[in-house]
């Protein structure tokens, strides 16, 4: 069981499903968030799935993603990130925007 979500200040969501434990602080539209999803402030997140344990740092934004558990995502610059069938992005592992991930990503491993 987790604690109810927390927002700050300057947040602001809508049209989305935040549950327990998570912490947003940034901007949240058309979304789902599994628990424990942190959005720090100024980061933005819509029309996306983020499962549990995902961190958006400030300043980041996502669109029309699934974002895998334990993910961080943290550059604030834009693009698609396509990701071949097969392929497993490992455990805190960051997929960068415009990467074309072919091959397995370790954990904690950056591309």
């Amino acid at each position: 069981i987790k604690p109810p979500h927390v927002t700050g200040p300057n947040a602001v969501i809508s049209h989305s499903l935040v549950t327990g434990g998570c912490q947003v602080d940034g901007s949240v539209a058309n979304s789902v968030l599994f628990h424990s999803v942190t959005v720090e402030e100024g980061a933005k997140v819509e029309y996306s799935i983020l499962m549990p344990g995902t961190v958006v740092k400030a300043g980041a934004s996502i669109s029309y993603a699934i974002v895998a558990e334990g993910a961080v995502i943290d550059s604030p610059g834009w693009g698609i990130a396509v990701v071949a069938g097969g392929v497993t992005v490992g455990e805190k592992a960051t997929v960068t925007p415009s990467a074309m991930v072919r091959e397995d990503v370790k954990g904690g491993e950056r591309v």
